[in-house]
Formats: C-alpha cells, structure tokens, sequence
C-alpha cells in the first residue's frame, strides 16, 4: 500500500505537505494546483488513509458502588473484565451506573466510546436505546436480548432443570425447597421492574411436571434473607436450593443454629460458585457459574466488533458446571 512519502516523491512536495493536504489542514497555504496534483496522486497510487481505532471500552451496569463492592458476583466480574482489557491492550472508561438515569452526556460517552459492555437486567428499549448510540454494544449475564446484539450468558433455567433430574435420581424420596430472589430489570430512567427469575421459573415448572409440590421462596438475594428464611421455618426440607451463594452461606449458617447436620439432615446447594465457597464451613456445593469466562468472552467480542473483524452478532452461552463439596452429594451414600 502507498504511504504518503511514496505520494510527496511523485507529487514533487514534502511528506508534511501531503498529511496536510490528506487531513485537511485548514491553515495550510497552499495553491489549487498543488492540492490537486497531491490528491490525484494519492487516488493513482490507491492510498488509502489509516483509520485510528478507537480502544475505549465503557461499562454501563445497574449496580451501585456499594453493592458491586457488597456482592461478590459483581465485584469478580468487574475484575475479570479489567484484566482481560489490559490483556487485550484496551482502556477502560468511567463506568457508567444506572441509578437515577441516563443524562444527555452519559449518552455522547456512550457513542464516543469504541465499545460497550452492558451488565445485568436492562428492559427491551433501554438495550434498543444503547444500541441506538453505539451498536458495538456486548450484554453480559443476560439472555433475554436481541439477536442482533451481541450477548454472553450462561442458560440458568437448563442448569436448575438438569440439577433437579439429577437429585431426583439419586433421591427420589426427598424434599426440594427453592430459596432466591426476583429478577430486577432497570430502564435507562432508572425505574425497576420484577419478573421471576429464570431459576424459580425452572423449579416451578420441574416441580408441575414431576408433579411435586413446590416449596419456592421468593425471599431475596442477600446471605442475611436466607437465614431469616431457614430460622423462622416451621419444617426444614431435604435438600435446599439457593438462587445465589450468599443465600446459600445464610441458609448453611441458620441450619447449623437450628442443629440441623449438614449434608446428613439436610443438604445445602448454591449457584455461582463465587471463591468463598470453599472456605464455608462445611464447604458449599455449588453450579459454577464461570465468571471469569464472562469477562474474558465479552472483552474479546467487544475488540472484534472494535477492528471490525467480525459482522454477524453472537450470542454466546457459557456452560454451567455442578462442583461438589461437602454441604451436597450428588451420589447417595
């Protein structure tokens, strides 16, 4: 490919005056015939001007400071993130948090921006609306999104569907309560909404077709609401599920108050797998939900839609991983 030394050798004019003429300079004193010759000369020579990529990445994410520092879920997110930017050779731009709403500039950031992550629960128009201003635009942890946006997410309704065929084969006598929160889903004005979450959903439908009562808790996602849940329930069921593991880490905590023996009595299973689990005491088994793959996925399909080497959207679904320890066995002793 020409460069412009190759157009100001042929042109008869130095490389300063051809990047001036090139970029359009307008403080540059220079005569009609001059810039003409210069951009023939670069049309012959078929040079064609380099593009400056734009390395930016901005966050756009529905938690506050207080609770990604709170929840460790969002905290080992935004981790993974930041190390696969600087692994990458990115940078990462102010975050921008969806509390009270989106201001006209948090917009221009958006569209300034080579690429957007967007994490969490955000309804249908606020993602219509992002993508409006910026379509190299990555959802993460969300399924419900448009297929022509690019998205990465694990498929949380199948892991609670085949974590219940598998106790149910392994006991089949037992009881299987249900303990988690609502799905929150933000707009860009900052007005929330609650839907039922993709595990409840699963579990209620599992339990209709296995014709089994259900015993599901909507009680919330915090370690302190599973706790309350276990100490002011009249009967403790076989098995416990939990919607998070800090739902789980309460659920373990007000058993062990209660006396109950934990897997003996009763067994104790979380989703995420953050980091802590193994430290419980006993250990929490947990549906590892892979974090870090979150962050290493949607950073690189973020720089693919940045240099533009890729088109089509994708959709990618992380695999979920059942990691056994000792509050769970999956095999009956």
């Amino acid at each position: 490919m020409a460069s412009i030394r190759d157009i100001a050798k042929q042109a008869g004019v130095s490389p300063g005056t051809v990047s001036r003429v090139l970029n359009e300079d307008p403080t540059l004193s220079v005569s009609d015939s001059t810039r003409t010759r210069i951009l023939n000369t670069a049309k012959e020579l078929e040079y064609h001007k380099a593009v400056r990529v734009n390395r930016q990445v901005q966050i756009i994410t529905y938690a506050s400071r207080r609770r990604e520092m709170a929840d460790p879920f969002h905290r080992e997110l935004r981790l993974a993130i930041e190390s696969e930017i600087k692994k990458l050779n990115l940078t990462l731009k102010k975050t921008l948090r969806i509390e009270t709403g989106f201001k006209k500039q948090d917009l221009l950031d958006v569209k300034k921006a080579g690429a957007v992550l967007v994490i969490g629960n955000f309804s249908l128009d606020a993602l219509q609306e992002i993508y409006h201003h910026n379509p190299n635009m990555v959802v993460i942890n969300n399924k419900q999104v448009p297929d022509y946006i690019d998205a990465v997410y694990s498929d949380l309704e199948q892991a609670m569907y085949q974590l219940l065929d598998q106790i149910k084969a392994a006991y089949p006598k037992a009881t299987v309560a249900y303990y988690g929160g609502m799905r929150e889903e933000r707009k860009l004005d900052g007005e929330e909404t609650m839907e039922s979450d993709a595990r409840y959903h699963a579990y209620l439908s599992w339990c209709q077709q296995n014709e089994v009562m259900p015993m599901g808790h909507l009680i919330g996602w915090a370690r302190e609401e599973g706790f309350e849940a276990v100490e002011q329930a009249e009967t403790i069921p076989d098995i416990l599920i939990a919607g998070n593991d800090m739902v789980a880490i309460g659920l373990i905590q007000a058993l062990q108050q209660r006396g109950v023996s934990i897997p003996k009595e009763a067994g104790v299973i979380g989703f995420n797998d953050l980091d802590v689990n193994q430290y419980v005491t006993p250990s929490l088994t947990s549906i590892r939900i892979d974090i870090e793959q979150f962050g290493k996925s949607a950073v690189l399909m973020a720089k693919e839609r940045i240099q533009k080497t890729r088109q089509s959207a994708m959709h990618v679904v992380i695999q979920t991983k059942q990691i056994e320890r000792q509050s769970f066995s999956f095999k009956k002793n």
